[in-house]
């Protein structure tokens, strides 16, 4: 540690949020952690290929390859393989912890406590894959995390079904939904039937599916409802529209204005946004996987329904505006449950620990 427990934190994240091109759910982890440690009063900094983005608290620095890992091939090679190398290249000078989401194989090389971000399993990525290749890539990266939670105390799963995939991660640390952004809003309801859905067209996100079920189901039965796809674009159908890199104040109007949140995803690490949505006061309905069945508590918090089942289920939330109260009632008792700020408190303690075991080490070694 500095300075009466203020901590100097660096962050390894190859991307962050950036406004106008599609990110992930990783890259939003890292920058609302480094945010939330930031505005606890530590030192962070992010070592990153994406610019800082508009008002953090925590300061940017760029890593190195981001022409060679931005590309087709580069980009499957660097995440979970060559990341390790990148990992180590930063400068991280004066830290006393660093905080990586992914690849930290060859972090105790730099003789700094570290903590690792297990965002799900890739075996569970391996499982659902697309494609052969995908699944041989994914399997690798598995065989390379249960070694590093082996290996590594500091690292940390961000759901319970993680350690089911890895049983040697030894903490878990929910996701939590930060309710200033994110929070309900019935006036702010759209007038007409609707639809919204945050992920990919394709791979495990199914979001080529959920505009079939729409347009076979939803449409049938309410013609003027619309479907809004926050994802690149993907297949054209009437009422559908598509939304690219917006802010997180677009994301969670969108949430509030809602009536459904829609995701028929066959795998979830953790599934933040089922939490974004209950915390908005949106209804979930989305197929069964390790993500939604822990966020939702088996279907306590939300509606969890076959693909048989799915058009079916949303056509009839929308009909039925009780039924869309008692969902959203409960989604925010499970929103208050998973805040932001319980899961900044457990990584600002671990980090403490970690800094702190780190001092003791030394000076027995001294």
């Amino acid at each position: 540690m500095s300075v009466a427990g203020r901590m100097n934190i660096a962050v390894f994240s190859y991307g962050l949020p950036v406004v106008g091109e599609k990110r992930g759910g990783i890259e939003r982890v890292a920058h609302v952690l480094a945010e939330e440690l930031a505005r606890r009063g530590h030192n962070v900094e992010v070592w990153t290929h994406d610019p800082k983005p508009e008002g953090a608290a925590y300061e940017v620095r760029r890593l190195p390859w981001k022409r060679f890992a931005s590309s087709w091939a580069g980009r499957r090679l660097t995440m979970g393989y060559l990341g390790n190398v990148l990992a180590l290249m930063p400068e991280y000078g004066d830290a006393d912890a660093v905080v990586t989401i992914g690849d930290s194989l060859l972090l105790p090389l730099l003789g700094k406590p570290f903590v690792r971000v297990m965002a799900g399993s890739a075996l569970g990525e391996a499982v659902h894959a697309g494609s052969p290749w995908r699944f041989v890539m994914q399997a690798g990266v598995y065989a390379q995390e249960l070694l590093s939670a082996l290996m590594q105390p500091g690292c940390v799963g961000i759901s319970r079904n993680t350690r089911r995939y890895n049983p040697f991660v030894r903490k878990v640390i929910p996701l939590g939904v930060d309710t200033s952004v994110f929070f309900p809003s019935a006036s702010e309801k759209t007038a007409e039937p609707s639809v919204l859905f945050v992920g990919a067209p394709d791979g495990r996100k199914r979001g080529r599916e959920l505009v079939k079920w729409f347009t076979e189901c939803v449409r049938t039965r309410h013609p003027e409802a619309t479907l809004s796809m926050v994802s690149r674009t993907g297949p054209r159908a009437a009422g559908v529209t598509y939304h690219t890199g917006i802010s997180d104040a677009e994301l969670a109007l969108m949430y509030r204005r809602a009536w459904v949140y829609a995701s028929p995803s066959t795998y979830e690490g953790f599934g933040l946004p089922y939490l974004e949505a209950m915390a908005s006061g949106t209804p979930v309905v989305a197929t069964p996987n390790p993500g939604s069945r822990e966020v939702l508590d088996e279907g306590k918090y939300g509606c969890l329904v076959s693909d048989e089942e799915f058009g079916a289920a949303v056509s009839e939330l929308l009909s039925d505006a009780e039924a869309r109260e008692r969902w959203a009632a409960r989604g925010l008792e499970r929103a208050r449950e998973l805040s932001l700020s319980a899961m900044v408190d457990g990584y600002e303690k671990l980090l403490a620990e970690m800094c702190s075991l780190n001092k003791k080490a030394r000076r027995a070694v001294n």
